[in-house]
């Protein structure tokens, strides 16, 4: 059944913890892309055949209007233009068959967008593991457990590698401009660095009124707030915020 072995797939992502992370499973990936590559074949292939159909349908209707200005003159072999009409229209598709069409090209093309969303929240989510193994490691590819690193595919290595590289390089660009005399040591908290500048909150605890870049705001329990994360961030490190996801 179409989108069977997309399923598959998004389930094995599903199993993805932060504490664990499945073997690469190459031959379900290549399923899923077999089964997307010949369903984009068909959907080419009836696009295609419709667009063909419309164009001797246009040419006929051209021939047909050319034939009733001249028949229109001889009254007396209408008989024949209505016999020609009639073997004209019996060649084009019917109106069910063009929706027919229609809606298979439509599935197909759902099929194929599923697919694709399937393949790719599989790859993000075994790319978020390997990140954030890399950051509790302090960034070093070597560290990571043998038996983790079999469960990679080579890319997925190639990447824990290019990624590490990357920060590193970097880190000591930084290190060179801002701080020259010191080391900066990214991966002390062992955690992965803020993507948000603002972050949405809920008060856990009463915090009282705080003082922000944008103003006086009043952090009451049970309410949230849209607000800078450098402004409360020690209160989400004693528990008083919590940080709600997107």
């Amino acid at each position: 059944m179409l989108g069977d072995e997309a399923f598959r797939l998004a389930k094995d992502a599903k199993d993805i913890s932060e504490s664990h992370i499945p073997v690469y499973n190459e031959e379900q990936v290549r399923l899923v892309t077999q089964e997307t590559r010949y369903l984009w074949t068909r959907i080419e292939e009836m696009i295609a055949s419709l667009n063909t159909t419309d164009s001797q349908d246009t040419s006929l209707n051209m021939l047909s209007q050319g034939s009733v200005s001249y028949r229109n003159l001889q009254s007396k072999d209408q008989p024949m233009l209505d016999s020609e009409m009639g073997g004209m229209d019996s060649m084009g598709p019917t109106q069910m068959e063009r929706e027919n069409v229609n809606g298979q090209t439509s599935l197909y093309m759902l099929t194929v967008g599923r697919n694709k969303r399937c393949l790719l929240a599989y790859h993000h989510r075994r790319m978020e593991f390997i990140r954030s193994l890399l950051w509790t490691l302090h960034l070093a590819p070597s560290l990571v457990p043998p038996s983790v690193s079999a469960r990679l595919s080579p890319e997925e290595q190639n990447f824990a590698r290019e990624y590490a590289r990357l920060n590193s390089t970097y880190r000591d660009a930084v290190e060179e401009q801002l701080c020259p005399t010191d080391s900066l040591d990214w991966t002390a908290s062992g955690e992965l660095p803020p993507r948000d500048i603002f972050i949405e909150v809920r008060v856990v605890r009463d915090c009282g009124e705080i003082v922000t870049e944008s103003g006086v705001v009043n952090l009451q329990a049970g309410t949230q707030h849209y607000l800078r994360r450098s402004d409360i961030e020690h209160l989400l490190t004693i528990g008083y915020l919590e940080h709600i996801p997107r």
